[in-house]
């Protein structure tokens, strides 16, 4: 899709896994294999966004399109944004994708369908969730949980909350956040020139900074669930999975 810009943000200074992107999973390093899955799905120009020499030499050699981009960058989002800004040939492109680097098995399927559903549902931003059935997960405040109101399909909603918390209280499905948003490029820079919120400070998430300036999240429901690598016990666990699964 030639309107379609995804953006894969990625820096090696993790404090809980350092050297995360180019963490080595059966022969290639992760991000990597994040941008492969994004080309696989046909969903736009790909392109990682860094701010490490090793990253963009790595990128070059798997001949991943990439560009370098500031070190004090606070969040992925504004490091998309800056690369946005620099990438050539970019105006007509109207939505940009920020997908995670470190959901190494990420299915291009998923992709995909964020970048169609975005182009269907009119929105601020669009992202993704899926059903949470381990009660562990449902309690891990590293798992972030989203509060839905469904339409009548139920198949996508609006985002009400997000929180590292249970949310919400009482019987029925809680919804685990995949972190991959579709932004038009004028929510993109709207998003961007907010200052950070008060519950964005609280929960350290940055969604909350949109809701409460009235942008409008409306969120997918998909049955993949990518491991997101925070820690090294879910980096052997996305090993292990994609070692079992040939992905």
């Amino acid at each position: 899709m030639e309107n379609n810009l995804i953006i894969i943000p990625s820096r090696m200074e993790s404090k809980r896994l350092p050297g995360k992107p180019l963490l080595d999973i059966e022969g290639t390093p992760m991000v990597i294999r994040v941008a492969k899955q994004a080309i696989k799905s046909n969903s736009g120009l790909v392109y990682i966004a860094c701010c490490d020499e090793e990253v963009y030499k790595t990128a070059q050699n798997y001949g991943i399109n990439v560009i370098m981009t500031n070190t004090d960058h606070s969040s992925g989002t504004d490091r998309i944004y800056e690369a946005f800004k620099n990438i050539n040939n970019t105006e007509k492109i109207d939505t940009i994708i920020n997908l995670q680097g470190d959901m190494p098995t990420i299915s291009s399927s998923t992709i995909s369908n964020l970048v169609k559903l975005k182009k269907t549902i009119p929105s601020d931003i669009f992202t993704l969730v899926n059903e949470i059935n381990d009660e562990d997960e449902k309690l891990d405040k590293d798992t972030v949980k989203v509060a839905l109101s469904l339409n009548k399909s139920k198949r996508y909603g609006k985002a009400l909350y997000f929180s590292r918390s249970l949310i919400p209280y009482g019987e029925g499905p809680v919804y685990h956040h995949i972190g991959v948003y579709a932004y038009s490029r004028d929510s993109l820079e709207k998003f961007i020139n907010l200052k950070p919120s008060e519950l964005e400070k609280r929960e350290s998430l940055e969604q909350l900074r949109a809701l409460e300036a009235n942008m409008d999240i409306k969120v997918g429901i998909v049955e993949d669930s990518p491991i997101g690598v925070d820690n090294l016990a879910d980096f052997n666990k996305a090993c292990d999975y994609i070692k079992n699964n040939k992905i």
